[in-house]
C-alpha cells in the first residue's frame, strides 16, 4: 500500500538502514517487500544467502512470473526482491515501463514496499522509486565525500524533500555528523546511533536490530521511531 525509497550518498548507511527497517516492520502484522538492485551486497551479507536467478528483482522485471513467485521470502512477513547472485549491473536489463509495473504490483502485493536506491541519479530503479514514493529516508552518511556528494544532489534531493524524513545514520564515530547537518541547513527527524560492532554482526549474519544490551536497545528504539514517524 505505500512505497518507502531510501536514498542518499554511498556509504550512508543506505543498506543497513533498509535491511534492519525492513525486519522490524515485519515484525508487526505488515508484509515488506525490501527491493534492492545491488549486485551481491550488504543485503545478501546479513541475511546469509544467495538470490537464486528465478526468485530475483531481475526475474520480476522480466516478468517471467508473478511478484509472488519471484521473491526470495526470509520469513512469513519479510520478502525481498535483489538482484541474483551471479549478475552485473540491472539498471542495463529493464526499461521505465518494466520498473514502473514492479513497483505498482508491488504496492498491490504488500503492505509496505522499501526501495534500497542507488545514489546514482540516472538510475531507473532509483528514479521511478523516489518518483512514486509516498515516503523517502534521506540517509545523511557519515563521510566528507558523503557531504559532497548532498552538495552535487541539492537540486534532486529539493525534488522529494516535501515527502522525506531525514536520518542520520552514523556509520563511523569520527565524523562531526551535527556539521555536515549544518552545511547542508538540513535537521535531521531521527538519528540512528554508531554501533561498532556492526561489520562483525554482518560477518556473523546476524542484524543490528536484534543487538542486546544497551547499545541494542538505543538502535531498536532509533528504529521503532523511524517506523513512527512513516507510518500512515
Amino acid at each position: 500500500m505505500s512505497i518507502c525509497a531510501i536514498w542518499g550518498a554511498p556509504q550512508s548507511g543506505k543498506t543497513t538502514l533498509a535491511v534492519n527497517f525492513a525486519y522490524a516492520v515485519s515484525r508487526g502484522d505488515k508484509s515488506v517487500c525490501l527491493i534492492s538492485p545491488e549486485a551481491y551486497s550488504e543485503l545478501s551479507a546479513f541475511l546469509g544467502i544467495r538470490i537464486p536467478e528465478e526468485h530475483s528483482l531481475r526475474a520480476a522485471l522480466q516478468g517471467s512470473a508473478g511478484i509472488k513467485q519471484s521473491v526470495y521470502r526470509i520469513d512469513e512477513l519479510f520478502y525481498i526482491l535483489a538482484a541474483p547472485a551471479e549478475t552485473d549491473a540491472i539498471d542495463s536489463d529493464c526499461t521505465d515501463e518494466q520498473v514502473k509495473t514492479l513497483l505498482e504490483l508491488a504496492r498491490l502485493t504488500f503492505d509496505v514496499v522499501i526501495v534500497d536506491c542507488p545514489s546514482e541519479t540516472n538510475n531507473l530503479l532509483a528514479a521511478w522509486s523516489l518518483n512514486k514514493a509516498d515516503i523517502v529516508l534521506l540517509c545523511l552518511g557519515g563521510h566528507v565525500s558523503c557531504a559532497l556528494w548532498y552538495m552535487a544532489n541539492t537540486r534532486a534531493m529539493q525534488t522529494v524533500r516535501s515527502r522525506a524524513v531525514c536520518v542520520s545514520s552514523e556509520v563511523t564515530s569520527d565524523f562531526d555528523y551535527d556539521a555536515m547537518c549544518r552545511l547542508l541547513n538540513v535537521a535531521p527527524n531521527i538519528k540512528i546511533p554508531y554501533i561498532q560492532e556492526a561489520p562483525f554482526l554482518q560477518n556473523e549474519e546476524r542484524l543490528l536490530y536484534q543487538l542486546p544490551g544497551k547499545k541494542g536497545r538505543a538502535y531498536v528504539n532509533a528504529i521503532n521511531q523511524l517506523y513512527e514517524a512513516v507510518k500512515p
